[in-house]
């Protein structure tokens, strides 16, 4: 699925739609905006139709990831716990770390 970025003029327009603000609730930051999806691009693709900061954007990508995930295991994307060790082994590998004598 291809990242779709916003035009100039649309940045302008969710910029002026906001106010010049981040879109969260009680965020007054008003520079270094990003433009971002309210719904994961994995899950909904499209454009992206807010702007937050980069303190705000942390929050939703750990929110993000965890609803991306319940998405899989809930479609049955996601391999069971017997199938990746059936597929990548019993064992964890090492890090490949020198061995001490």
């Amino acid at each position: 699925m291809p990242r779709l970025y916003l035009t100039t003029r649309e940045y302008d327009a969710l910029l002026k739609r906001q106010r010049g603000k981040c879109c969260v609730r009680g965020c007054k930051a008003t520079e270094g905006l990003i433009a971002e999806h309210s719904t994961p691009n994995a899950i909904h693709p499209g454009k992206p139709d807010q702007l937050m900061c980069r303190p705000c954007h942390k929050v939703k990508t750990l929110r993000d990831v965890k609803a991306i995930a319940k998405m899989k295991r809930l479609n049955g994307t996601t391999m069971s716990q017997y199938e990746r060790r059936k597929k990548y082994g019993a064992t964890l590998r090492g890090r490949g770390f020198e061995k001490r004598e």
